[in-house]
């Protein structure tokens, strides 16, 4: 008896042929509220993981998101232990799911790289398989949609002002933010503001999805009735119907006004925070963001207005649309992110090209004024009196070898900001070593505390050669040698998507293991050296890669499952759940879009927002499917 759904258990009572115990229900249960908490903590805890693991074990460590993982499973099992209630699983996405676990699984094990990174990797989805069924049996009531949807709504307004004071530099809130990422990205001489989330991309990942499922929250409040309030009845042996309430027309006017402020209200706190959430987005300076949003507002706005016509809110979507546009135009934004949809990279913004006597005689320990005539070959605007300022420099080599003998060389500022293509002829500081001898003098830009323009790929050497003169005799140690910096290697998308179908072509079955694509890409790239922590670029091409042409079949039998209860949400959720359920499909739209940039399961935060959001929408597909009428989903 314990086994039977809701549904059933309803249908019973309502032909009155129901006898002996009443079947708790899940919502009403200790699993299903257990289930719902659980929800409820993972929205808080999934983007705000610390770097610095919870808990240290001999082969593994546990993240504080990780840590919440446990928690909310381990009560979650407790609890349907305790209370003998058969949790629900049986979903369109459930056979596709564990197909995609098991080829994962298989992968994993015949991982020609790294078993052990595959088979975390596997765990992960494993995870996010149990997120999403945790998530499927705790959103069980349209309050708990209503709630869930809210609280991500506001742990997104959380996250998004600490990124808008991130990008102001704030003191007390960078120093805050180390606890959850060590670095601070930047694009240009901008701040690409992450937040408490590891990556900027992340950040935008996870917002864009918060902002989709804001826009259900804003139609929802929207949506809010301000009639008069509602007597619930049950007569003994039938089933609750509702009846409004005898009030007297002073009554009825006092609680008409009292509910159309409270709407006004909610609708204007979900609108505030729908703005700070697009401009947060705008802030992480990714591309995909501003076009998932776009679309989101484009998707809700639309189907809004053919389902219920001039008073479909259209009017207010298009303000908000507006209002964030505005806000975008106004900042120091638009050039950067100009710049990003119209390079690959960052590889053609950091050029120069330098000018300079190709023999100097310099007198050692001096300082001299070498002219030069300096050209911006790049794409971005050079002031010295910016933050961070952009500087000429220079580094010292010997007149034969690679290695340093003084790096950092004396800063000349521009006298006026230098815009590309244009030629300035200055004269430069220069201070000689204090060793006579012949040497090489390297002439560089440096935007300060960022980078220097020698180390970007495409950077053009411009060298003097140089004759130090004793002034004194000299009588010092040795100068250290100091090793050249390491390039910056930063593959371009495409770079990375062709690494990806080399990949797939020499390993087409099983891949080379889940996540082993960062491992083993720089081989396929041609790279000398590749940063581990650089993905493929394409949530796709990542499980192809890793997973094969196996684990590509399961994804795609996911995909297509999921995209189905995206639709379906959207046709077959009542009206009372219409917000949210449009909110669910254009959050399911901005996963689908980004992922064809990025990765959303290769990233804790998203992988578990990802899986919340599909398993809200098999909720509602299975309950307006079932009772369209009730008190459900």
């Amino acid at each position: 008896m314990a086994g039977n759904t809701l549904t059933d258990a309803a249908a019973a009572v309502a032909s009155g042929s129901a006898r002996g115990p009443v079947v708790p229900e899940p919502h009403t249960s200790p699993a299903g509220r257990t289930a719902f908490a659980g929800v409820a903590l993972l929205t808080l805890a999934a983007p705000f993981e610390l770097t610095e693991p919870l808990l240290r074990l001999p082969r593994q460590s546990v993240s504080s998101l990780e840590m919440a993982l446990l928690l909310a499973f381990a009560g979650w099992g407790a609890a349907l232990v305790f209370s003998g209630f058969v949790a629900e699983w049986r979903t369109p996405l459930t056979p596709p799911w564990i197909a995609l676990l098991l080829a994962m699984l298989v992968a994993s094990a015949a991982s020609p790289v790294s078993r052990v990174n595959a088979l975390h990797m596997t765990g992960r989805l494993g995870a996010a398989f149990g997120v999403y069924l945790l998530t499927l049996n705790g959103v069980s009531t349209r309050a708990r949609l209503r709630t869930m949807l809210a609280l991500a709504l506001a742990v997104g307004v959380v996250v998004s002002g600490l990124m808008i004071l991130e990008y102001i530099g704030v003191r007390p809130v960078l120093a805050w933010l180390r606890l959850f990422r060590r670095d601070v990205a930047t694009v240009g001489a901008q701040i690409r503001a992450g937040g408490p989330l590891q990556y900027p991309t992340i950040a935008s990942m996870y917002l864009e999805v918060v902002f989709a499922l804001g826009l259900g929250v804003l139609l929802g409040e929207l949506d809010r009735s301000p009639r008069p309030e509602v007597r619930t009845e049950k007569p003994e042996g039938t089933t609750p119907f509702k009846t409004a309430s005898k009030a007297s027309p002073a009554r009825t006017c006092f609680i008409s006004s009292e509910r159309g402020f409270r709407r006004c209200a909610g609708v204007a706190a979900v609108f505030v925070a729908l703005v700070v959430i697009g401009e947060a987005i705008t802030l992480t300076f990714t591309r995909a963001g501003l076009v998932t949003m776009a679309l989101s507002l484009a998707l809700v706005g639309a189907i809004r207005r053919t389902r219920r016509g001039t008073e479909s809110g259209g009017a207010l979507i298009a303000c908000l649309a507006l209002v964030i546009a505005a806000l975008f135009l106004v900042s120091r934004s638009p050039r950067s992110m100009w710049l990003r949809f119209t390079s690959e990279g960052q590889e053609s913004w950091y050029r120069a090209k330098v000018g300079a006597p190709p023999d100097l005689d310099l007198p050692t320990g001096r300082t001299t004024a070498v002219p030069v005539k300096v050209t911006n070959t790049g794409r971005l605007l050079w002031d010295s009196r910016a933050d961070p300022p952009v500087l000429l420099s220079y580094h010292w080599l010997p007149a034969e070898g690679d290695h340093f003998v003084s790096f950092e060389g004396v800063r000349t500022p521009f006298a006026s900001p230098v815009a590309p293509d244009t030629t300035v002829s200055m004269r430069a500081v220069v201070g000689a070593p204090l060793r006579p001898g012949r040497y090489r003098l390297e002439w560089d830009i440096v935007q300060e505390g960022r980078l220097w323009f020698s180390t970007e790929p495409g950077a053009i050497r411009s060298i003097s050669r140089a004759t130090v003169t004793a002034n004194a005799p000299w009588s010092g140690v040795e100068p250290a040698i100091i090793p050249p910096p390491h390039p910056t290697v930063r593959p371009g998308r495409f770079v990375l998507w062709r690494a990806a179908g080399r990949m797939i072509a020499a390993h087409p079955l099983l891949g080379v293991g889940p996540d082993n694509f960062r491992l083993s890409y720089g081989a396929y790239a041609g790279l000398a050296t590749a940063d581990p922590r650089t993905h493929s670029n394409n949530m796709y091409l990542e499980v192809l890669a890793g997973g094969g042409l196996l684990a590509g079949a399961a994804f795609v039998w996911l995909l297509w499952r999921a995209a189905g209860s995206f639709a379906a949400v959207m046709r077959l959720a009542p009206d009372a759940a219409g917000g949210a359920a449009l909110g669910l499909g254009a959050a399911g739209l901005a996963i689908g879009l980004h992922a064809a940039v990025d990765s959303f399961l290769s990233f804790a935060p998203t992988y578990v927002l990802f899986s919340l959001t599909l398993g809200c929408a098999s909720a509602c597909v299975r309950d307006a499917e079932a009772r369209p009428d009730a008190n459900r989903v």
